[in-house]
């Protein structure tokens, strides 16, 4: 299919090319057609007056009119031409021609008589052509112009010379441009096949390696790339390409990632859950205390897999789009205040206090789903702080948003991992892989702020600790859908 365009390609730049080329030489045929018929007729003409010349003298020399006749023959010979005398009487006494079948016929051809003034000098031509039809062929006559000078005639000839050419040689003598319009037209032909050829490679090539890349990817080898360059259209396709083709392996890594994380997650409990109910089944728990402890923590268990399913199907809810944002005007320190008074006895246990420093004021929002962030950072900011340490919600109003920083003064969280923080399952703590925590709430918190219009960033260091912050617009996100949300958990783990 390819070659195919190619070929199709090619051919509509040789119709396009052949067709310019044959209007560019008609028009030039038409327009030089005049011109060529008069420089026909110029090029006869000239020999006109010096052959008449030629004859008078030769005919006050007192030559015989076979010599004269000889002459001529020998001159017609040598520039391709037909030469007729005509006696006073109008009568061909001499045809150069080989057939000579003009002799004694009666050619009037009329003398054109020219007196010379000073304005003229000159510039008056020297013969004249006549179209006459005579003895059954159509020819072009030409003869001397007869000058006078002061108003008194010439002294005249006894004979008189005629050029006699085919009309066709004259008036087909555009037919001479033909053989240079074709070499011109050939070379240009060439020349226009060799760029035509360039730029057809320069489309497909492109787009033979797009497909050859497609057909890679379609048989799973998904990273790949084609050359593009430059802004035209196929520069950008490939560039929207390369595009397509990083986002898909992107997506097909996260979803690898994805299915391995669930997978490891879902495990332990699983295994817990059927390690228990197996010893259920085989009456291993004689007592009803022992009963009651095996149910419980299958029940646990359970409640895991729960949570864990629950923040999936949440997460991807918001990620594909179909997540529908209820927005109203809420006062973001109002809803700081109230999700640290329900984390303050998780903040007590941890023996961790929660300070605010509130000036964010108002903003056009979901208010649950900003409750959502709050929740999920100052969550996760008590999760890592120290014994007897605080952490710090701060909000402000800058460049048209509202900011919200939690900070806390536990131990920087390594440069390297900064990047992955709000990736799914992602923990910079492996250590605390297997608490009730499994690495999604950030993610959660990374969807939230986008579907708002917002951004959300991570600093840390020994010194400053880590701090976490939301920007979001204060007239709010600029594309929405005002609806009903699903309820989802108050705190994703």
């Amino acid at each position: 299919m390819l070659r195919s365009f190619r070929v199709r390609l090619l051919a509509g730049f040789a119709v396009i090319i052949a067709l310019s080329l044959f209007l560019s030489a008609l028009a030039s045929v038409w327009l030089l057609r005049e011109q060529q018929v008069e420089a026909a007729q110029q090029r006869i003409g000239l020999l006109v007056d010096p052959l008449a010349r030629r004859v008078t003298t030769l005919e006050l020399a007192g030559w015989p009119r076979e010599l004269i006749r000889q002459d001529l023959e020998q001159v017609a010979r040598y520039y391709d031409i037909r030469v007729l005398l005509v006696d006073p009487a109008d009568r061909v006494i001499v045809d150069t021609a080989p057939d000579k079948r003009m002799i004694g016929a009666q050619l009037a051809v009329p003398d054109l008589t020219v007196t010379r003034t000073p304005d003229s000098g000159e510039q008056m031509s020297s013969f004249r052509a006549v179209r006459m039809t005579t003895g059954g062929e159509d020819l072009y006559l030409f003869t001397p112009t007869i000058r006078s000078d002061d108003g008194s005639l010439a002294t005249a000839r006894s004979l008189r010379l005629v050029i006699a050419v085919p009309a066709q040689d004259v008036t087909s003598a555009w037919a001479a441009l033909l053989p240079r319009l074709a070499l011109a037209g050939g070379g240009a032909a060439l020349v226009a096949v060799i760029v035509a050829s360039l730029l057809a490679s320069r489309i497909t090539n492109p787009i033979a390696q797009m497909t050859r890349a497609s057909e890679a990817m379609s048989r799973g080898d998904l990273p790949q790339r084609v050359e593009g360059e430059g802004d035209d259209e196929i520069g950008t396709l490939a560039r929207a390409f390369n595009q397509m083709s990083a986002q898909v392996s992107r997506s097909n890594r996260a979803m690898r990632d994805l299915l391995a994380n669930v997978s490891h997650e879902l495990k332990t409990p699983l295994t817990s859950i059927r390690g228990f109910a197996q010893a259920m089944v085989d009456g291993l728990a004689t007592e009803p205390a022992e009963y009651q402890e095996m149910a419980g923590a299958v029940y646990e268990e359970a409640e895991r897999i729960r949570v864990l399913v629950d923040d999936l199907l949440y997460l991807s809810e918001i990620e594909s789009g179909t997540l529908q944002l209820t927005l109203d005007d809420v006062d973001v320190d109002a809803i700081v205040a109230d999700t640290a008074r329900r984390l303050r006895f998780e903040a007590e246990d941890r023996g961790v206090t929660i300070r605010q420093a509130l000036a964010g004021g108002q903003l056009r929002a979901d208010a649950r789903r900003v409750e959502q962030i709050l929740a999920n950072l100052t969550d996760n900011a008590l999760r890592y702080a120290p014994p007897l340490s605080e952490v710090l919600i701060r909000t402000y109003r800058q460049d048209g948003q509202v900011a919200i920083e939690v900070h806390n003064s536990g131990a920087p969280i390594p440069p390297e991992h900064l990047p992955f923080l709000f990736e799914r399952f992602y923990q910079a703590d492996g250590s605390r892989s297997n608490d009730r925590h499994k690495g999604l709430g950030l993610a959660i918190v990374r969807e939230l702020v986008q579907a708002h219009d917002g951004r959300v960033a991570v600093e840390s260091d020994a010194d400053a600790g880590t701090v976490f912050t939301v920007a979001l617009p204060v007239r709010g996100p600029s594309n929405h859908v005002v609806s009903s949300a699903p309820t989802a958990p108050e705190v994703a783990r």
